[in-house]
């Protein structure tokens, strides 16, 4: 029984960081959307200036009032309302149609629209104008982006690299106690605490082609690829590669997307899981600021025993997850996205087997300079199927809390005149706070994370 107990310790020790390891690779992709998403929203008014948010009755008492329908037109599109927008702005042109900015936000509303020929021709008329250099930097990412938006395939290019410093890196007990065969033993070497900092790169490869069909029912797939190599841990260096294929169909104001999935993970450089499933994607516009989705994915998941855990293989089995969800436009400058998802985990042991529900929001603030704040907030709950005798005669069930804040910035608005280099590029700093409180003391853990990243995304 020594050599057996000696021989798992550094399993228990580490049994949590696996768990977290494993899932970290969609929360970088779903944070990497986030962010890219954020930057772009950022940037798409950039140059047309800022203020209040105007509303209806403004207008309405004082109807000749340019520069309050000009604003009241930028409180349309933030608010997601482009066709109003292209009415307002038609409205000032009607009075006034040598104003080259009016004229700029109303070829880029056409682009919203996706009347694309009207918006190039209005674009390409006004670039010819005395422009202020921030003006003409816009037309010249909308020219680009209709010629991308008018091939029949499209392809995308994301990259991510961050450092990353994790204080509790290894989900290292709180109590600096935990249990082996029901026997509390205090935390020691691999076991305490360790902090570690990480280098880590996700690139994401995507592509659309558009069918032909009358509605814009497109194929779509991708490959991700993740690499996060430890300072000093290197037993939790994870390398993962993820890749789907599928058909996205508009059905508006439904969208579905069924995709085919599969994922490979290595741990340690070793070969640790790889799955197959299937997953269905819908989105409803409900209105220009409200949209709910759902997801529903089904996989079966292999893994492997490796070095650092001699009994991975305990885990394979099916994994099917259901998600509900919606995003409110709360004003001009701040958006909400809330969601609710269903887990059910079947292991070949009991005791890897479980049921999660995880609740998640994520709240988005857009600034005036072009930066942004990401703020989300997750809270789960996972109830295991059996207990682990080699640990504890007790069920496991864990509670945890997961706070979140991003702050980004796209390079491009730092100064006035950036380098071509560094056109695209966003910056980001992160900070995060983790909570987890089990039955079993093995697995209640703190961990505090900061992290410095820059983002880029290409089109072409």
């Amino acid at each position: 029984m020594f050599l057996a107990w000696s021989g798992a310790e550094p399993a228990y020790a580490q049994q949590s960081a696996e768990d977290e390891r494993a899932d970290e690779v969609e929360e970088k992709i779903e944070n990497r959307r986030d962010v890219q998403r954020s930057a772009d929203e950022a940037l798409g008014l950039d140059g047309f200036g800022d203020g209040p948010p105007v509303t209806y009755q403004q207008v309405l008492a004082d109807p000749d009032n340019i520069d309050l329908n000009f604003r009241y037109a930028l409180t349309q599109i933030r608010q997601g309302n482009v066709r109003g927008a292209g009415a307002t702005l038609e409205r000032i042109l009607l009075i006034q149609p040598d104003l080259t900015t009016v004229r700029v936000l109303f070829a880029i509303v056409l682009f919203r629209l996706d009347n694309l020929d009207e918006a190039e021709r209005e674009l390409r008329a006004v670039r010819e104008l005395e422009l202020t250099e921030d003006l003409r930097a816009q037309i010249d990412r909308y020219l680009d982006q209709i010629e991308t938006r008018r091939k029949t395939t499209k392809f995308t290019l994301a990259l991510n690299f961050t450092t990353q410093y994790d204080w509790n890196r290894n989900a290292a007990s709180a109590s600096e106690r935990r249990l082996a065969f029901g026997i509390p033993t205090v935390n020691t070497g691999a076991s305490s605490r360790q902090d570690d900092l990480s280098l880590n790169g996700l690139a994401q490869f995507g592509f659309e082609h558009d069918l032909g069909a009358q509605k814009r029912h497109m194929m779509v797939g991708g490959v991700v690829f993740y690499q996060g190599e430890q300072v000093q841990q290197d037993d939790l260096d994870l390398q993962a590669i993820s890749s789907n294929f599928g058909f996205k169909l508009d059905f508006a104001p439904d969208t579905i997307t069924p995709r085919l999935i599969y994922e490979n993970i290595l741990l340690s450089r070793e070969k640790y899981q790889h799955a197959i499933g299937m997953a269905v994607d819908w989105e409803h516009d409900m209105s220009n600021t409200w949209t709910v989705f759902g997801s529903a994915k089904a996989k079966t998941q292999t893994y492997q025993n490796i070095t650092s855990s001699a009994t991975a293989t305990q885990r394979s089995g099916r994994n099917v997850a259901l998600k509900i969800g919606t995003s409110q436009v709360l004003d001009p400058t701040q958006r909400i996205r809330v969601s609710l998802e269903r887990t059910r985990n079947s292991a070949a042991r009991r005791f890897f087997s479980y049921d999660r529900h995880e609740l998640a929001a994520t709240h988005t603030m857009l600034f005036s300079d072009g930066d942004f704040l990401l703020s989300s907030l997750t809270l789960t709950h996972d109830g295991y199927d059996g207990n682990d005798p080699a640990i504890n005669p007790q069920t496991r069930k864990d509670k945890s809390v997961r706070a979140r804040i991003t702050y980004g910035v796209p390079l491009e608005t730092l100064a006035e005149e950036t380098p071509s280099l560094l056109k695209g590029l966003t910056l980001t700093l992160s900070a995060e706070a983790y909570r987890q409180v089990s039955n079993i003391t093995n697995f209640t853990y703190n961990n505090y994370r900061v992290a410095v990243g820059v983002n880029r995304r290409w089109e072409f």
